[in-house]
């Protein structure tokens, strides 16, 4: 008979159905998102160097990064306190 268990029939239709979308939909993710970002990250950082990059920040000098030694001091002077110098 076709009406037969037929709620518990649809319900294990749609947790099957729902599972393999999760699946999918997880693997596609990965696949189309992180693993092409985590590729890029790996490459920008393989070719990356911190110091020569806070360099090129601090030679701008526009101040927008106030954590750069010259903006430093500067504030350390302004502020009345003493600089160590080497």
């Amino acid at each position: 008979m076709a009406t037969r268990n037929m709620l518990q029939s649809y319900g294990k239709r749609g947790i099957y159905v729902s599972l393999a979308v999760a699946v999918v939909s997880t693997a596609a993710f990965n696949a189309f998102y992180v693993w092409p970002r985590h590729n890029k990250y790996e490459e920008f950082f393989a070719n990356y160097d911190p110091y020569t990059r806070m360099k090129e920040i601090c030679a701008a000098n526009k101040g927008y990064m106030h954590t750069c030694p010259k903006e430093l001091a500067k504030l350390y002077e302004e502020k009345g306190k003493a600089v160590a110098e080497h």
